[in-house]
């Protein structure tokens, strides 16, 4: 082999131990992550009987689905955004969606048991912005979880329970 060549692949080699030491150390790292950073970041405010809003990430790993089986149930955010301030949601991890205005989606990602919302706001709304979560149980409507954004920004999480 021609020195040129050896030296060339040894480079090679080199670059690819790097490369992998590097992604190893990263994803230890983003492990040890409560919140993941977010090019935007949310924020909550609501009141619900099923609901424990916190500023802290609940139990669930944010980036990773829950186990368990798929709640029976159907579930539907609906978002109702008047200041047109961008707003990302997740649930258990899984992206939904980002919007900077209404919007009503199903949530396929929900599970049995405890789910957690992930709402962030790129900037402080002016005008109102609130994130429902909504189901349909023996032909009526049920708003599961409520929450008011206005005149907050960044990274909020709130735990719902689903069946």
């Amino acid at each position: 082999m021609h020195p040129s060549r050896i030296a060339l692949s040894s480079i090679l080699i080199a670059s690819l131990v790097a490369l992998a030491a590097c992604s190893k150390q990263e994803k230890a790292s983003s492990g040890q992550q409560q919140n993941p950073p977010a090019s935007s970041q949310p924020a909550q405010r609501g009141q619900s009987s099923a609901t424990a809003p916190t500023q802290t990430s609940p139990s669930l790993n944010p980036g990773q689905a829950p186990n368990g089986p798929r709640a029976s149930d159907k579930y539907v955010l609906d978002l109702t955004n008047y200041a047109k301030v961008p707003v990302t949601v997740k649930v258990n991890g899984q992206w939904v969606g980002q919007w900077d205005n209404h919007a009503n989606v199903p949530l396929d990602m929900v599970v049995k048991g405890e789910n957690q919302l992930t709402v962030e706001l790129a900037s402080q709304p002016q005008n109102t912005v609130t994130v429902n979560i909504n189901t349909t149980r023996d032909g009526q409507g049920v708003s599961i979880l409520s929450l008011n954004y206005q005149g907050q920004s960044g990274r909020h999480t709130a735990t719902f329970v689903a069946r």
